[in-house]
């Protein structure tokens, strides 16, 4: 990637030198609000002209201070009351140039306080928020932009972002992700470098249970059956019990029934809608009746996953790669050399059958950082943020300072101590965020060797490529936009659908409700509540977002 990055960046800044004469030693920065003025422009063969993004020397002469605004990641929050505090943001400062006065929402009032910014109208200039989802502001970030919110970036990234605007151009499967559908940018993304990136959860058991028991990785709904009866029968409390949020529609994945939207034959289906939901409900119910599930995952109680599978009472469960499988393993450890968690395929009902359905990111994951309506000076923003996307910001935000949280090893990065075995005792996570960013998300691509160091144990490592092996790709809805009138009208039946959802799959499952006279009413509910139109705007979203 550092090597691809450089490239591309070596060759358009070549490109912008002789066409445009916009590269100089120094790049000094004034208050220019003209996302158009004076980047070059290439004469194209139809005629028309494509913008040569202007090539900016960092760090820029600038006294410039930019206000930013986001959530304090918890990596961060446990050590740091600012993300300004950490060294990766004095870097940045100090990188780029610029000083920046770093606020965030109380922790759990960001909504609240993202709204309270709006009725202001005094916005900060680099938003970092979830501008993606159409849940942040009504009608997305294209209403967002219409509103003045948000400024459209894609003159400026056109313009004066030669790196983002590079590595869009080589990855267009990212570039029709981070726009709308009319094709404005309108955020600086947080970009997952590697597929395996994108599997960070899924189905995982006690391997060294397994072993003694002779047994084999479960990967048919059969074979998970006869293996959690086996974990029962040999004195395993608990034999499953999934990460409490998701009330178990996770393993639904094997009668391609997940807990949301998902795509089939290149439409959007409600997964709890589908008639295989019943035969998932079945099997759930004849599992719990035989002591085969934890009965408190349906109580809407604390998760103790973690909790129970450190004490030897789980002897499988589905959750998260870093927060679970490697925690709890590296806890356990000490005390019980052999204890083992291992990632185990997405289940299928037919022993050899690939599966299609999987819990997956997209590439631009979390948002990115937007440009506020009010900047004074979005040239100098868009500068700025585009650092990122650099040789040296790709290095920065992933890797920190060399000689101090990283040093090069057989031409690769390689964190140091200061990261792996923190003297203070800090995670791994809380070690990271000190020093870089990569362990949650900015304006930047997140490497693929961040991700294999920060799973510093063999198991999860693996798991990336376990859980990355299904056709999750294909079938998992990509970042699409519902219009205004869309999103306020899917939001309303969303949630009315998914509360009904989850209060029906506790009932039939826990056996309140009989699955074979109530199911036909539970599908008559659905669409009562507006399964039909919510499936109609989504699919509106995905065609637009298919013509981009």
């Amino acid at each position: 990637m550092k090597r691809k990055l450089c490239s591309i960046i070596l060759t358009l800044a070549m490109t912008a030198s002789l066409l445009a004469g916009c590269a100089s030693e120094k790049t000094s920065v004034g208050t220019e609000n003209n996302a158009q003025s004076s980047a070059g422009q290439v004469q194209q063969e139809n005629g028309s002209e494509e913008a040569v993004a202007e090539v900016t020397t960092y760090p820029i002469d600038t006294d410039t201070t930019f206000t930013y605004w986001g959530v304090l990641n918890g990596n961060v929050s446990a050590n740091f009351n600012s993300l300004g505090d950490t060294e990766i943001a004095k870097m940045w400062q100090e990188n780029t140039g610029v000083t920046i006065e770093f606020q965030h929402p109380t922790a759990g009032q960001d909504k609240e306080q993202f709204n309270l910014i709006i009725a202001d109208g005094n916005y900060p200039d680099f938003w970092h928020y979830t501008w993606s989802n159409s849940s942040t502001y009504p009608g997305g970030p294209e209403k967002a932009i219409a509103d003045g919110v948000i400024l459209d970036l894609t003159d400026l990234i056109n313009n004066y972002c030669p790196n983002l605007k590079a590595y869009l151009e080589a990855n267009p499967d990212v570039d029709k992700q981070v726009k709308t559908d009319s094709g404005k940018y309108y955020c600086f993304p947080s970009i997952k470098e590697i597929d395996e990136g994108c599997t960070c959860m899924g189905p995982m058991i006690r391997k060294d249970i397994l072993d003694d028991l002779r047994l084999e990785l479960p990967e048919t709904i059969e074979e998970w059956h006869d293996v959690l009866t086996a974990f029962k029968e040999n004195g395993v409390e608990i034999p499953l019990s999934w990460y409490y949020p998701d009330k178990g529609r996770t393993f639904g994945y094997a009668w391609g029934t997940p807990e949301t939207f998902v795509v089939d034959d290149g439409k959007c289906v409600y997964g709890p809608s589908k008639a295989a939901y019943k035969d998932y409900l079945t099997t759930m119910k004849q599992w719990y009746q035989e002591g085969l599930l934890n009965p408190d995952m349906f109580s809407g109680g604390e998760d103790l996953t973690n909790t129970m599978l450190a004490s030897g009472k789980i002897g499988a469960t589905m959750a998260w790669t870093g927060g679970t499988l490697q925690t709890v393993t590296l806890l356990q450890r000490p005390e019980n050399p052999d204890y083992e968690l291992s990632a185990c395929k997405w289940p299928v009902l037919n022993k050899g059958d690939k599966p299609m359905y999987g819990f997956r990111n997209t590439k631009f994951f979390d948002g990115g950082i937007a440009i506020g309506g009010t900047c004074k000076d979005p040239v100098l923003a868009a500068k700025v943020l585009d650092y990122g996307y650099s040789e040296d910001g790709y290095m920065m935000f992933n890797f920190g300072k060399e000689g101090i949280s990283y040093t090069m090893e057989d031409g690769k990065p390689v964190y140091t101590d200061i990261i792996k075995n923190n003297e203070d005792g800090w995670p791994v996570g809380q070690a990271m965020a000190k020093y870089i960013m990569a362990c949650y998300n900015g304006p930047f691509v997140q490497s693929g060797d961040y991700q294999l160091q920060y799973f510093n144990i063999d198991e999860a490592r693996d798991a990336m490529y376990t859980w990355n092996d299904c056709g999750s790709d294909e079938t998992t809805l990509p970042t699409i936009s519902p219009t205004e009138e869309e999103s306020v009208e899917y939001a309303t039946i969303i949630n009315e659908m998914n509360t009904y959802v989850e209060e029906m799959t506790s009932k039939f499952i826990l056996g309140t409700e009989d699955i074979e006279t109530g199911f036909d009413k539970y599908i008559e509910t659905l669409n009562q509540l507006g399964l039909e139109r919510a499936t109609e705007i989504m699919n509106n979203a995905l065609e637009r977002f298919n013509n981009r």
